[in-house]
């Protein structure tokens, strides 16, 4: 029985033992009881040293299968220090058995460490995965202990006592102030239904998963408990991220019809439809006659109360008289935590050739599979000043091609792409932004209509807007910003590309940098973007002559 007591002992309680040091000097450290191989010689050390040194060593010996092995005292002499040791046995294997107090029932099937695995880390780490466990089924007040331990040969037998407590269920969600998102809609969203069994996982989880609500910002959380049910209090911060714009212009037409022309630009983009997070966003361009490019999409939380987010896309393009594009995607987003996404899609692109002399463009249908990926760890979301954040999103497509009003060839098309986005606060009001972007795009038959787009604010500045095809790309963003303000800042940068395309009856490569400076200033009624830019590119070096001025201004409501 005294056996068994030492080594319950020995298990829960490591290196209580702390010896009162004086002033600091250096002491000369012999180890008594160790194997050789574990044995100290000759080591001169600090006073502030001894207690440090003395739990590497327990470490050691238990990391090589010591699992009992512990230091037993410490005497100081003049200039040196006697460590003593007990070392025990040598252990191939450790077996845990739990059970709950009172129901002698198991909940959960032997668990095995071999050799050369620290048994107290494993012994810690094991009581705070099955505290876990309660903690996130109903029985926050969980608590596990050491009940008894044996030997048997080579193998040590731990028996641990887990005592449930009380049963907890989510009873309701309070949200303050009214009005902004229902209390039913976040109670689905954070998984915290009536009468679902309390879960302390999804209670930490609440600010990961608002943050990934661009219409709040979390000020507060509580949580009390109450007759065996636990009540949540959230309180909210409604954000101005909703906004609209729009240019609109009428011009003759280049033509003997008298018409006249609409061109313009108009922006929408609404975060929280029907107080449920839900997002539509609008988009529509067109600055010349013939070309004009529109988007719109869907994002609807918590779909039908799952943790699934669905997101309905199209777009729609009309190139001058090259070709016209459309698009419709369809995609589900699931959340693994409350800093990364998943996405699988699907996606049906129609292409059409409409008067390209060159043989460049084409029509075509494709049916496109994706799996994307998101992860970031920034210090906010939307107005990162610190952090890093990355998506991937690849895509496998069925490409069938008309060659002629009678023939069609089939091909397999590919497509990746990556962002990589870093932030660093170098001073006070100073910040250093670095982004790489890269895609690829591969099948046998590539058009021209099939290309990445690129140029302009959001890639490559000093360029106009999408001014760039390529089939596969690299490019850096690099910026210094200096903040006068929380959200307003003057910034420099610099913008290098590397880009091609490899296309029927057509080739291209080229090395576009962009340079220039601007201004972010947040206004109450938006934010206000002025870039001023120059490019170079192929046959073209930098020039104020080509110059371009980047605007950007979101209204915000």
């Amino acid at each position: 029985m005294l056996k068994y007591r030492q080594i319950y002992y020995r298990i829960a309680l490591v290196l209580l033992f702390v010896p009162k040091l004086g002033l600091a000097q250096r002491y000369t450290v012999e180890t008594h009881g160790l194997p050789e191989r574990f044995a100290v010689h000759e080591l001169s050390v600090d006073s502030a040293e001894v207690v440090p040194l003395s739990r590497e060593i327990v470490d050691r010996l238990r990391g090589e299968g010591f699992w009992l092995s512990g230091l037993d005292s410490l005497s100081y002499g003049k200039d040196t220090v006697a460590l003593y040791y007990y070392t025990g046995g040598v252990y191939d294997k450790i077996c845990f058995d739990f059970v709950e107090q009172g129901t002698e029932v198991a909940i959960e099937e032997q668990k095995r460490f071999f050799r050369h695995e620290r048994s107290i880390d494993q012994v810690q780490d094991r009581m705070e995965a099955v505290l876990e466990h309660y903690e996130n089924n109903g029985y926050p007040f969980a608590s596990v202990a050491v009940d008894s331990a044996g030997l048997d040969g080579d193998e040590l037998y731990v028996r641990l006592r887990v005592d449930p407590g009380m049963l907890i269920r989510f009873d309701s969600l309070t949200v303050t102030p009214g009005g902004v998102l229902k209390a039913r809609f976040l109670s689905r969203y954070l998984g915290l239904a009536y009468d679902r069994y309390y879960s302390e996982q999804q209670v930490q989880s609440i600010a990961a998963r608002i943050e990934n609500l661009p219409a709040v910002t979390l000020v507060d959380v509580r949580s009390t408990f109450q007759l065996r049910r636990s009540k949540i209090e959230l309180e909210l911060k409604p954000e101005k991220v909703n906004h609209f714009d729009g240019i609109i212009g009428f011009v003759p037409a280049n033509d003997e019809t008298n018409k006249i022309e609409v061109t313009g630009e108009i922006n929408l983009s609404i975060k929280n439809l029907f107080q449920s997070a839900k997002q539509f966003e609008f988009h529509w361009e067109k600055y010349t006659q013939n070309s004009q490019f529109l988007t719109a999409n869907y994002l609807s939380p918590a779909l039908f109360g799952s943790p699934l987010d669905l997101y309905l896309a199209y777009d729609q393009i009309k190139q001058d008289t090259l070709f016209s594009n459309r698009s419709l995607q369809v995609a589900f987003d699931y959340y693994p935590t409350g800093h990364s996404k998943l996405r699988v899609s699907y996606e049906n692109e129609l292409g059409n050739e409409l008067n390209d002399e060159s043989g460049q463009s084409g029509d075509f249908r494709i049916d496109y599979y994706g799996l994307a990926g998101q992860f970031w760890k920034l210090d906010n979301r939307r107005r990162p000043k610190q952090g890093v954040a990355l998506s991937v999103t690849s895509q496998v497509g069925y490409k069938r091609i008309d060659q002629d009003s009678v023939s069609q060839a089939e091909a397999t098309q590919y497509s990746l792409t990556s962002k990589l986005a870093l932030y660093q606060k170098v001073r006070k009001r100073s910040v250093l932004y670095a982004g790489l972007s890269a895609g690829w795009l591969e099948s046998d038959w590539l058009y021209l209509n099939d290309l990445y787009r690129l140029g302009g604010l959001r890639s490559i500045r000093g360029f106009n807007e999408n001014d760039f095809y390529a089939s596969h790309y690299a490019y850096t963003n690099l910026e210094w910003r200096f903040y006068l303000e929380d959200q307003s800042y003057l910034v420099a940068f610099y913008d290098q590309g590397f880009l091609g395309y490899d296309i029927v009856n057509g080739s291209y490569s080229d090395r576009p940098s962009g340079v220039g400076v601007g201004m972010q200033f947040n206004t109450a009624g938006g934010d206000f973007l002025i870039l001023y830019g120059l490019g170079k590119r192929q046959n073209q070096s930098f020039s104020f002559d080509s110059s371009k001025i980047h605007f950007g201004y979101t209204a915000l409501f």
